[in-house]
């Protein structure tokens, strides 16, 4: 397992993994990059995280899947 960036958007509704990353620190320092290409695509952000996991998908595209995002009030 490693350490990877989990950034769900809203529009278009998906979860996003970046990484692998050796650390949490070097996940943390590209993590505004990743943000910041996301935003120039147009996507809502909601949230990003640093997980230790192995994602099974790098994508996965929530609308697809009938599935939507609820954005805490």
């Amino acid at each position: 397992m490693s350490w990877w960036l989990e950034i769900v958007t809203k529009k278009p509704s998906c979860i996003y993994y970046f990484g692998p990353f050796d650390t949490v620190r070097e996940a943390e320092v590209e993590k505004d990059g990743y943000i910041e290409d996301l935003n120039e695509e147009q996507a809502e952000v909601i949230t990003a995280r640093i997980k230790f996991h192995n994602p099974l998908q790098l994508t996965i595209d929530l609308d697809e899947r009938g599935r939507e995002i609820k954005v805490p009030a």
